[in-house]
């Protein structure tokens, strides 16, 4: 397979400077079909190329390649129960709004947490006190942000490790992925970000006091975009964090739908529809993302920084789609037709071969 409409399709997206670069790979859990890439991998001050083996922010892949997890796991060793409660564990939970909220509330966005808030403008010792305020009771699906900052806490809390720590114990170590990894900053080949943190000062601003922050005004690169994970929790957070190459993602998705780092039946759970609905989420994965392209089965996640992650079960397929589409400044919402039109080439080729 050529895949020669994705290739002429990502050159173009570069050429007209929608991207700023991009690396592309697709294959199944055994065979590579299809790997490229595309741009540069920063283009200010000047022009740097991408390269397959550049690092990226994964933003918020963190979410299902780190948090969901690592949480499976605990769960898989009977260190915690889907349906146990926040306030079992945290003090701060016990006797407000939140305290029945569950871990499956937590992984499937439903616990009535809003989508996000700026938690570095609360004080670290208020925070979880904070948190214990927010939800509205309600149980349909919220994308947010602020549930998966709460389960990598949790693992913390449950295990002893830091979050960083346990991945490398008992994810990526494992698996021997060298370029998967939390605050990369002093390596020489990682996909750059945004120039200083306007957007999230933006944001932030409309809903909190932010004058106390000191905003990033330089390029980011090597350190993580997200502003909760950043200023928050030093780099480190169930919701944003993680770094990662095409290469080891390739790895780490084949090990995980071989049942090497969760069980088969795990697997299964995670990649399960459990909300029905317009919004269907699994365990850490959005469910049924492109119905009119791929299987009812396949999963995917997204990252705000320009990552996706793609797998159908049925058709044996895998897709890794990484961008720095902040890169230089942030253009909110354009990148979803280009993703779907991505998945498109990619399952049109690989369906009539």
């Amino acid at each position: 397979m050529s895949f020669s409409s994705l290739d002429r399709f990502l050159k173009q997206r570069v050429n007209t400077g929608d991207l700023a670069g991009a690396v592309c790979w697709v294959g199944t859990i055994r065979e590579e079909l299809f790997f490229k890439a595309y741009g540069s991998r920063q283009v200010i001050p000047s022009p740097v190329p991408m390269h397959k083996t550049t690092l990226f922010d994964t933003a918020s892949l963190t979410k299902p390649l780190v948090t969901a997890l690592a949480i499976m796991e605990l769960i898989e060793e009977r260190r915690l129960d889907l349906q146990d409660t926040l306030s079992q564990y945290l003090d701060e939970f016990r006797s407000t709004p939140s305290a029945g909220i569950t871990i499956m509330q937590l992984l499937t966005h439903t616990s009535g947490l809003p989508a996000w808030f700026p938690l570095y403008t609360v004080p670290q010792e208020k925070r979880l006190s904070f948190l214990a305020t927010c939800s509205t009771g309600e149980k349909e699906v919220v994308y947010s942000c602020l549930g998966y900052i709460l389960l990598g806490i949790l693992v913390e809390k449950i295990t002893g490790y830091s979050l960083e720590a346990y991945c490398r114990e008992h994810l990526y170590g494992p698996l021997g992925l060298k370029d998967t990894l939390f605050n990369p900053a002093g390596r020489d080949n990682v996909a750059a970000t945004e120039f200083g943190n306007e957007y999230e000062r933006n944001m932030a601003s409309q809903v909190a006091d932010v004058s106390g922050i000191a905003w990033r005004n330089y390029l980011i690169q090597g350190e993580v975009h997200d502003g909760n994970a950043f200023y928050g929790f030093r780099g480190i957070a169930g919701n944003a964090g993680l770094f990662s190459t095409a290469h080891d993602l390739t790895v780490l998705m084949r090990a995980f739908l071989a049942g090497d780092i969760v069980r088969p039946k795990t697997v299964q759970f995670m990649t399960t529809d459990h909300t029905g609905g317009e919004d269907k989420r699994g365990a850490g994965w959005v469910m049924d993302p492109f119905p009119d392209i791929v299987s009812h089965r396949a999963f995917y996640h997204t990252g705000f920084t320009g990552t996706m992650l793609l797998c159908d079960p049925i058709q044996s397929l895998v897709i890794i789609f990484l961008t720095n589409a902040v890169h230089p400044y942030v253009r909110k919402d354009f990148l979803a037709p280009i993703r779907k039109q991505v998945v498109q080439f990619i399952t049109t080729e690989y369906t009539t071969d």
